[in-house]
């Protein structure tokens, strides 16, 4: 029987799993990640730890799983999204890998959007997306105005993914996908060499790999990698693409006006458009290249989605099991009596759908009768509300398709069905980003038609939801005051930094 490996090196977790054919999850092996928190903004992450993590996980799979080396039709690669992984000459990270969650440029995005608001303007009319404190190329210019020397030392920039395909097959390549984060020319498809020259980036333009589209080919498995994971060194390895979108290929939202929410470490709030209906650099948008055709998507992804969870688990909750988290907060009225939660509890900040660095997260409403089950709905309700918020642009009477861990509360779902007032339905499995740079293989070596065809073989839904007629009006006048208290905290947010500044 012949298989797909999908590899997925995560902010969290790093993951390689093993899908046959029909998309099913045969086994995953998966290992905590290791980001380094550094003061109140500031992520990396080592790059030789996470490599070291992800052929563990490779080598563990072909040791516990069924398939044997010669079973293995193709890998899959996906990771998390910008920020910044830097190698020298000889292949060797030049520093820790700056992350997206990083919040170190905010200066940098304060000079372009402030200070030369048409430079600003310029980045976000030829990208498509807004400069943002975690994409690659502010934090280029940061490398740039802070760390020149340690930048000059570099020869190439990769996203997490190219890293670790480049571990695996020597090769170095970027794709559409992740690179069409911040760098390349939307309408042109290609790196924006004006823009980055504007920039001051002028010399290090050399340091952006070739592109490709996510299921090229784009080596084989390396003689001396292959025999220390057990892998033939004549696996195809395709380029991959960014994580959001290879888990919106995974879930099957392949088609024009799909809508897709991956429920995980950020809420990945994204609506698909041809290229033609797009108005790149329009208020409110971030658009992205799709792995499928002249797809694009509308990419809304939060900060962090599942932490402000972690965190109220952490802090406020006395139960910890989700199936008992779920009955609890199901027996709070729907509103958690006028709590309200907002969700932007990153070191970074809030990035979509609006960019403010030093957002924060706060409750309001408490008053004596709250307690620790209307809190902790109130923090589901808030993340939900944020989806909303995001969801603007998006095609009222399309189906939300969802996955990603709190995909699996029955609760939170029909939640998100009755704020958005929008069909949800839930897609079966648990690993969509391997699962969709799996499929990607699978489109690249002909075991699938095209990406419909991939997703009509593989993906399978659990259950839809429908909107609570009782519930959508009500939820529509508290989202309404949710977004007036996050509109008023704006200069709130931006006060508290610098009193926090002042006396740091």
């Amino acid at each position: 029987m012949s298989y797909f490996i999908g590899i997925d090196a995560g902010t969290s977790n790093v993951k390689a799993v093993l899908f046959d054919y029909s998309g099913n999850e045969i086994h995953v092996e998966s290992l905590e990640n290791d980001p380094i928190y550094i003061g109140d903004t500031d992520v990396e992450q080592n790059m030789n730890i996470l490599w070291e993590k992800v052929a563990l996980c490779l080598r563990m799979l072909l040791e516990n799983g069924p398939a044997k080396a010669d079973d293995i039709k193709a890998i899959g690669v996906t990771g998390q999204g910008e920020g910044c992984w830097l190698i020298d000459e000889a292949g060797e990270p030049v520093q820790d890998a700056l992350l997206w969650c990083d919040g170190r440029a905010s200066d940098e995005v304060a000079k372009v959007t402030k200070v030369n608001p048409e430079l600003g303007e310029l980045i976000y009319q030829t990208t498509g997306t807004p400069p943002l404190t975690g994409t690659q190329l502010m934090l280029l210019k940061w490398m740039k105005e802070n760390r020149k020397a340690v930048l000059d030392k570099a020869q190439h920039v990769f996203f997490c993914k190219d890293w670790v395909r480049y571990k695996l097959t020597g090769k170095i390549n970027g794709d559409y996908t992740d690179t069409g984060t911040s760098l390349i020319d939307a309408r042109a498809e290609k790196v924006a060499d004006e823009m980055l020259t504007k920039l001051g980036l002028a010399d290090y333009i050399s340091y952006i790999p070739e592109q490709v589209t996510s299921d090229t080919i784009v080596g084989t498995v390396d003689v001396e990698v292959a025999r220390s994971l057990g892998l033939n060194p004549d696996t195809p390895v395709i380029a991959g693409a960014i994580d959001v979108i290879a888990a919106a290929v995974g879930i099957g939202t392949v088609e024009d006006k799909d809508i897709c929410v991956i429920l995980g470490t950020t809420c990945a709030n994204e609506i698909f458009k041809r290229k033609a209906d797009c108005n790149f650099g329009e208020p409110g948008t971030r658009y992205e290249k799709h792995a499928v055709g002249d797809l694009y998507v509308n990419l809304l992804p939060t900060m962090n989605g599942t932490p402000n969870i972690d965190w109220a688990l952490e802090n406020i909750s006395q139960v910890k099991d989700f199936s008992e988290i779920d009955h609890l907060i199901s027996q709070v009225p729907v509103g958690s009596g006028g709590v309200i939660y907002h969700p932007y509890i990153s070191a970074a900040g809030e990035r979509a759908p609006f960019y403010h660095p030093f957002a924060k997260a706060n409750f309001f409403g408490v008053n004596m009768g709250t307690t620790r089950a209307h809190l902790l709905r109130a923090v589901y309700e808030g993340i939900t509300m944020s989806i909303k918020d995001c969801l603007q642009d998006a095609n009222k009477n399309s189906k939300i398709f969802i996955a990603g861990g709190g995909a699996k509360s029955t609760v939170w779902v029909q939640m998100i069905s009755d704020i958005t007032a929008m069909e949800v339905v839930v897609s079966i499995g648990n690993e969509f980003g391997a699962k969709g740079a799996a499929m990607m293989a699978g489109v690249a070596t002909g075991v699938y038609a095209d990406y419909a065809d991939a997703a009509k073989k593989t993906c399978k839904f659990a259950k839809t939801y429908q909107p609570n007629p009782r519930h959508v009006d009500f939820y529509q006048e508290l989202y309404e005051l949710y977004r007036d208290i996050r509109m008023a905290s704006e200069p709130l947010w931006t006060k508290r930094a610098e009193i926090l500044k002042k006396y740091k």
